[in-house]
C-alpha cells in the first residue's frame, strides 16, 4: 500500500486534503510528524474499525431487541404509547428521544400510531444503553430482571453490563463517525463484546466469533514504513 503514496508527494498531499488537516493531524502527531507512518496508522485504524464492525453491529441489534422484549413483557407490546406506566418511568432525556422517534415514524408512515418495531429501530443505541443505568434500577427491578437481557450468563449484573455497554457505545460511535480508536483499550472492548453477546444470544456470539478478524490485526500493529 505504501507504494501508492511513494509514487509522488502530490498524492500524499491530496490524501491529507481528502481527510482534512485537522483529522490527519491526530495521526501525524502520534507518528512523530512522519507522513507515511501517519498514513499507515490511519490504515490500521480503519482495519481495526472494520474488524470490530460485525460484533458492534450484533451487540447493538441484540441489545435493543432484548430490551424491547423486556419492555413488552413488563408493560405491553405498545409500550411506546403507554404514557401512564412505560413512558412515565423514562428519564426526561429518554422521554424526549422516544417522542421524537414516535413523531418521525408517524409522519413518515402517515399513521396515528406507528408499529413498535419501527419505533424501536428508530431509537438510538444511546437510548437503549441508558436503560441499563443506575437510575433505572428501581423502575425495572434490574436486580431481579437483568437475566431477561443476559439469560446465558448469570455473572452479568446491571452495573457491569452498564459499564461495558458505555464503553462499547463510545467505540461504536467512533467507528460510525470514522474517528480514531487505535489508542483505546480495544482488548477490553473485544472481551466485553464476547461477554455481552454470549450473555444475550449464543448464535450471535458464534457468528461474530467466526467472522472476527480483530486479534491478528490488533497484534500486528500498523505497517512499518520502509
Amino acid at each position: 500500500m505504501q507504494a501508492v503514496f511513494l509514487e509522488s508527494k502530490q498524492r500524499v498531499k491530496d490524501f491529507r486534503i481528502a481527510l482534512s488537516e485537522a483529522r490527519f493531524k491526530r495521526y501525524l502527531d502520534h507518528a512523530g510528524g512522519n507522513e507515511m507512518a501517519a498514513i499507515m496508522l490511519y490504515h490500521w485504524n480503519c482495519s481495526l474499525a472494520q474488524s470490530l464492525y460485525f460484533s458492534l453491529h450484533m451487540w447493538e441489534i441484540s441489545l435493543r431487541n432484548r430490551l424491547n422484549a423486556f419492555l413488552c413483557w413488563k408493560y405491553n407490546a405498545d409500550w411506546p404509547y403507554d404514557n401512564t406506566r412505560a413512558v412515565r418511568n423514562l428519564a426526561a432525556k429518554n422521554k424526549g428521544r422516544l417522542a421524537d422517534a414516535i413523531e418521525r415514524q408517524e409522519r413518515q408512515r402517515n399513521v396515528k400510531q406507528a408499529p413498535t418495531g419501527a419505533i424501536v429501530a428508530d431509537l438510538s443505541v444511546g437510548f437503549w444503553v441508558s436503560l441499563l443505568g443506575k437510575s433505572y434500577d428501581n423502575p425495572y427491578s434490574w436486580r431481579y430482571n437483568i437475566a431477561r437481557i443476559f439469560p446465558n450468563d448469570k455473572s452479568i449484573d446491571r452495573a457491569s453490563a452498564s459499564k461495558a455497554c458505555d464503553l462499547l457505545l463510545d467505540v461504536r460511535n467512533r467507528v460510525a463517525h470514522h474517528e480514531p480508536i487505535f489508542h483505546l483499550k480495544l482488548e477490553q472492548v473485544r472481551k466485553d463484546l464476547d461477554l455481552l453477546l454470549g450473555g444475550m444470544n449464543d448464535a450471535a456470539h458464534a457468528y461474530t466469533g467466526a467472522v472476527c478478524t480483530f486479534w491478528p490485526i490488533w497484534k500486528s500493529g500498523p505497517q512499518k514504513v520502509f
